[in-house]
């Protein structure tokens, strides 16, 4: 016998929207009901290709039968929204960054503890299986203690990526090459390595005319006592994937966007491994797969269900936001910044 299928309706209806759709039409336990999103003619159009239903205001949508509400909005919306949806006793999932400062971090997660309702933020890469086998193969010892772990996130954005955009802006992006498109691959990092202890960075604007950082360097202390470095940027032609390289006390693991390509150990054949659908983003954004929304969707929706517990939280997305804040703030009084 089937289950009951949980309804979810969706705020805002541009790009990323469409890797949310295209994940939840392949599961058999979701039902997306309906969109709001500020343009009305772009609520139709969406509304009419997926054949949802079109809510007028917020308001309606949090009113109506939707358990689940997914945030697909400018960054800087995401925590206004989130607070009101959780308490609308709605369950969330909002895109990444979960919130552009640290106080709307907590404030979210306050609303979440208040409402008793998931909230959840997409971090997809997390559910790759490639770095998930990372995690497994550094947490077993057989790599010894981390010593350095590096970071480079060597993007490219062309010019018309933020013309006309929210994009680049401080109020609705929060930062740049970090903060948009450089999160993940930090979060990525904190879930291999651990959280950070301090950071000092240098951000600068170098290519582009927008408000917030191209360029980003920084140097990091793991709590575990680990050095490593953070590059991103939006500035870098032609664009090339990401790389993780991780340096332990008996061998070394790199890895590049979430794949391992190459690790220290005698029974490893990276080539025998089962490859990660496309998730790289480094010269288009819109040139990935839906698979990574598709996985984070299922651990969910069983969340929600409480059948399982929620893999990644808005708590750990709101340490990896605090981590990236504290660059700027290292930038911008040039010093050492420590984190809690």
């Amino acid at each position: 016998m089937s289950r009951c299928k949980i309804k979810i309706g969706i705020i805002g209806c541009g790009m990323i929207a469409e890797f949310h759709i295209s994940a939840l039409s392949a599961l058999d336990d979701a039902e997306v009901i309906g969109v709001f999103d500020t343009s009305a003619e772009r609520s139709r159009a969406f509304a009419q290709k997926h054949g949802i239903e079109v809510y007028e205001t917020m308001d309606a949508l949090l009113a109506s039968a939707a358990e689940v509400v997914a945030i697909c909005t400018p960054s800087g919306l995401h925590a206004s929204l989130a607070i009101a949806a959780l308490h609308a006793g709605k369950n969330v999932v909002v895109e990444k960054p979960v919130a552009l400062t640290n106080e709307d971090c907590e404030r979210i997660l306050e609303a979440e503890k208040t409402s008793g309702k998931v909230c959840a933020v997409v971090s997809q890469l997390r559910y790759a299986d490639g770095i998930r086998q990372a995690k497994e193969i550094l947490d077993s010892g057989a790599l010894g203690k981390p010593v350095l772990c590096d970071l480079y996130m060597k993007y490219y954005r062309e010019k018309k990526y933020y013309e006309g955009s929210w994009r680049g802006t401080f109020a609705m992006d929060g930062g740049g090459a970090l903060m948009n498109q450089g999160i993940h691959g930090i979060d990525v990092l904190r879930y291999l390595v651990g959280d950070v202890k301090i950071v000092n960075g240098k951000v600068r604007t170098l290519v582009h005319d927008i408000e917030v950082e191209d360029t980003a360097v920084a140097s990091v202390q793991f709590v575990n006592g680990a050095l490593g470095v953070i590059e991103g940027t939006t500035s870098v032609r032609p664009g090339y994937p990401r790389r993780i390289e991780i340096h332990c006390e008996k061998g070394s693991m790199l890895i590049e966007e979430t794949e391992i390509v190459s690790v220290d150990l005698p029974d490893f054949d990276p080539n025998k491994e089962e490859k990660d659908p496309d998730f790289a983003g480094f010269k288009d954004p819109a040139a990935i797969s839906a698979e990574g929304h598709l996985r984070q969707y299922k651990n969910i929706l069983a969340a929600v269900r409480g059948e399982a517990e929620l893999f990644y939280t808005a708590k750990e997305a709101s340490e990896t936001v605090k981590t990236i804040l504290a660059i700027y703030e290292s930038s911008k009084t040039d010093r050492d910044i420590h984190l809690n």
